[in-house]
């Protein structure tokens, strides 16, 4: 067993801090789009749903471009920690564009 230098071990803490950034953002941004997907009878949601889609852009896009960045930029740190870096940026990107998208589709005219 070789001792890990200050670098790989700030590496890790910076995974770590952006998945647990990125997992309360992920939930979020699936209720976005979930939420878009079962809208209640026109004119109950009274703005609510786009609220919660422009929330989703709010928490989702930051977080992921955290996480996106520390994916990349961040070569000491455990290998799998850094895959789930990156995917948890490309779901956290993805999810408010299809929220836009889905709102756009089957919003109440």
């Amino acid at each position: 067993m070789t001792p890990e230098g200050g670098g790989a071990v700030a590496a890790k803490i910076a995974q770590f801090v952006a998945l647990a950034i990125a997992v309360p953002a992920i939930l979020w941004g699936g209720f976005a789009v979930w939420s878009t997907l079962n809208p209640p009878i026109c004119g109950d949601a009274i703005g609510g749903i786009g609220l919660g889609v422009m929330a989703s852009w709010v928490f989702d896009l930051p977080a992921g471009l955290l996480a996106l960045g520390i994916g990349i930029g961040v070569k000491r740190g455990a290998p799998r920690l850094r895959r789930l870096c990156l995917g948890a940026a490309v779901i956290l990107l993805c999810l408010p564009v299809i929220a836009t998208a889905l709102l756009q589709r089957l919003h109440c005219p």
